[in-house]
């Protein structure tokens, strides 16, 4: 079995290989980094990287699941042909709408707010839900990421929550909407609020697609 991985930053690599040696070491993982996609797509929008990333992921697409890591390119797969291949976020935004209403989205990038609050939306429509949506911008912690200094990225994104929970703590849910965002999630476990990133998520169902194509 192979699963395949369509990544706009490098550490993705290491936090998949990470995951799949505890859910299912024998999988072949194959890897794919492509940090220029997201970062014409955030100067100069998703037409752009259109053709480039539908060819990579078509060329990815012999695995038995293929996922794209990047929340800002996840629209471009929606008119991709091929159930197999997975939008990172998808599962976490089913799972968030299954809370209830009140849904609280944390972002970094200004550029997936769109796809994001798009696909939660569409989620929520399947089942008939409605739902209310709070979005808090954690831009002050991307420099970190960047930066690789990802205690300092972590401990920013779990600051701006809290202090954007200081003025309304009625949530559902919490939405760590980006897969880079996954390391604040051990610090807000004392929230009272379910909180929730996609990459484990993401892994969980890569492999039932895999087994089930």
């Amino acid at each position: 079995m192979r699963i395949s991985f369509l990544h706009t930053a490098q550490v993705h690599v290491n936090t998949f290989d990470a995951i799949f040696q505890t859910l299912a070491p024998t999988v072949t993982l194959q890897h794919h980094v492509a940090p220029e996609l997201l970062a014409q797509a955030r100067a100069e929008g998703l037409d752009v990287v259109r053709d480039e990333t539908i060819g990579i992921l078509t060329d990815l697409a012999s695995a038995d699941a293929v996922v794209c890591t990047c929340s800002t390119l996840g629209p471009l797969l929606d008119g991709m042909t091929g159930t197999h291949i997975l939008r990172i976020d998808r599962p976490v935004m089913e799972y968030a709408c299954a809370q209830g209403e009140n849904i609280l989205v944390a972002i970094c990038l200004e550029s997936t707010r769109n796809s994001t609050l798009a696909l939660l939306s569409e989620c929520a429509a399947k089942t008939n839900q409605d739902i209310s949506t709070d979005v808090v911008l954690c831009d002050s912690a991307w420099p970190f990421f960047e930066a690789g200094e990802i205690d300092l990225f972590a401990a920013q994104i779990t600051q701006t929550i809290q202090n954007h929970l200081m003025c309304n703590n009625s949530f559902d849910c919490i939405v760590l909407a980006q897969a880079s965002m996954h390391v604040a999630e051990p610090f807000l476990q004392d929230l009272g609020i379910p909180v929730v990133s996609s990459p484990m998520m993401a892994a969980k169902r890569a492999l039932e697609i895999a087994h089930n194509k």
